[in-house]
């Protein structure tokens, strides 16, 4: 992937990516449950990007020596042990110690975990690629939002209330009160932290992917399954403003892209609401 020269400054100007309490917290209880299983530590991880993110990032740094980029939170899980998972819980929550946790920041986690979701019956359900690196895709790729929000949050507020009202696109709003879009700066802090390339390419072009298909056929698949994912999150309302149950889903690019008829994809619907209730209804209680 080629490295875009201002990456850096991105960083430099959006500052360190905030980990959430939230997570953190149910972390270190289970950490201090003697019974506690690897699945129920992944399942909480993969709840937030946040947290997520900065396990990958100590998995796959130099210390660890891994031959293979590490993708999946279950294998960084398993090359960190429990004493570093306790110590990214504990460092996460004193970071988060004055910063605030409103319906904005709510919007954000739920369309996230809604896109993970999503991403993974889509990937299981296609075939197309493994289930578990789309669910980190999804989960990751808008993370750029995070670090904005953490930078300004009443100007990300004013970018949210533009787009809420039908007043400008995402992107192009973003781009005119930050100088940068979401999708750029959470690329460029992924290529900072050293991830995969996939990662980083997905959620760099999950907006304009449609033009990779001869390019890279891989990156183009996995970008059509978080295309379609938020297609689930707009018409349920998942980190949006209202539900939107009049979307034709099987007109989105990416149901195009994976040939994905409108039988199965009611069928995908309706796993995905039920998926998606399960998993935050667990993180919540």
């Amino acid at each position: 992937m080629a490295r875009y020269q201002d990456f850096d400054t991105i960083v430099r100007t959006m500052g360190d990516l905030p980990p959430s309490p939230l997570v953190a917290t149910k972390l270190l209880e289970l950490l201090n449950e003697p019974d506690t299983e690897l699945r129920e530590l992944v399942t909480t991880l993969s709840l937030d990007p946040a947290v997520s993110a900065r396990i990958l990032k100590m998995a796959n740094s130099a210390v660890y020596d891994q031959q293979r980029k590490v993708t999946t939170v279950e294998r960084a899980i398993v090359i960190l042990g429990q004493n570093n998972l306790r110590n990214i819980a504990l460092d996460s929550s004193l970071r988060n110690a004055k910063r605030t946790y409103g319906l904005l920041e709510r919007r954000l986690w739920e369309n996230s975990i809604g896109s993970a979701v999503g991403c993974r019956l889509i990937a299981r359900a296609s075939g197309t690629c493994d289930a578990e690196e789309a669910y980190l895709a999804g989960l990751l790729h808008q993370v750029g939002k995070t670090l904005m929000i953490n930078r300004d949050k009443a100007l990300y507020q004013e970018v949210q209330r533009i787009v809420d009202a039908g007043d400008g696109e995402l992107i192009d709003v973003e781009r005119g009160l930050y100088a940068y879009s979401h999708d750029l700066v959470g690329a460029a802090l992924l290529d900072n932290w050293s991830f995969p390339e996939q990662l980083i390419a997905a959620t760099h072009h999950h907006h304009d992917f449609e033009g990779l298909a001869d390019e890279d056929s891989e990156l183009y698949t996995l970008c059509s399954i978080i295309n379609l994912a938020d297609g689930f999150c707009r018409y349920f309302g998942i980190g949006y403003p209202h539900p939107n149950e009049e979307i034709d889903l099987a007109l989105l690019p990416g149901a195009l892209t994976l040939e994905l008829n409108p039988v199965m994809i009611d069928k995908l619907l309706q796993q995905f609401e039920e998926a998606f209730s399960r998993e935050r209804r667990l993180f919540l209680t």
